[in-house]
């Protein structure tokens, strides 16, 4: 109970982002350190045989329990990158190597991702422009402010192929001045898309229930 409780402040607190991982690396080796899992990412077990293999089982089920830890504690935008890890060792590693590394080192790290980001076709458009907000502010943090212009600019670049004309449109429109306005203009946009492809369903499924109709009225 102890340990539940111990878990569930923590995520009350400021999940791993990427800028704060000093901090985060020391919270996350208290927690596994009372919850008797830091071993874990120390150490790897290969399958023993037969005959010790409760104790592999036992290991294994710490090791989901550490890897599950790791992954509450991240922000909802990394999860997805280390899920796959499949020892807490290897988790662990991986996010020394990725944010471990010196400041400027992660500062690099930081503009580059944010400046070659493209959306992701599974992400919706509120759910891409979250994260390009979560980027804009990981470079804060990391005492790396972008103008308002740099911010605008790199959304309408994030942007898909597809939306090219709107790209454009959004270029030279004045009245985007920063984040916001280009947030809300993108938004609008895809929302007015939505509801065009939604019509468009709504109208072929009408044409097609009208053909039926027909041919049934004519086999009578």
């Amino acid at each position: 109970m102890a340990s539940k409780n111990i878990i569930a402040d923590l995520n009350k607190g400021e999940k791993l982002t990427g800028t704060n991982y000093d901090i985060w690396h020391k919270k996350m080796t208290f927690l596994l350190n009372e919850q008797e899992l830091y071993e874990h990412l120390t150490t790897i077990m290969t399958r023993p045989s037969r005959r010790d293999l409760e104790v592999f089982e036992t290991w294994s089920k710490k090791n989901r329990c550490a890897c599950f830890t790791l992954l509450s504690c991240m922000h909802d935008d990394l999860i997805g990158s280390y899920e796959h890890c499949a020892t807490a060792k290897e988790m662990w590693d991986q996010l020394m190597f990725d944010f471990g590394g010196t400041s400027v080192t992660r500062l690099r790290s930081l503009v580059l991702k944010f400046e070659m980001y493209k959306k992701d076709p599974k992400n919706s458009m509120t759910e891409h422009l979250r994260i390009m907000s979560a980027m804009i502010r990981d470079l804060k943090n990391a005492e790396n402010a972008l103008s308002d212009e740099q911010q605008v600019q790199t959304v309408i670049r994030s942007l898909p192929d597809s939306w090219v004309s709107m790209r454009q449109i959004l270029t030279h429109n004045e009245n985007i001045k920063n984040f916001a306005d280009v947030s809300r203009h993108v938004e609008l946009e895809a929302e007015s898309e939505e509801a065009t492809r939604a019509t468009a369903l709504f109208s072929q499924r009408g044409k097609r229930h009208g053909n039926w109709s027909k041919r049934k009225n004519k086999g009578k």
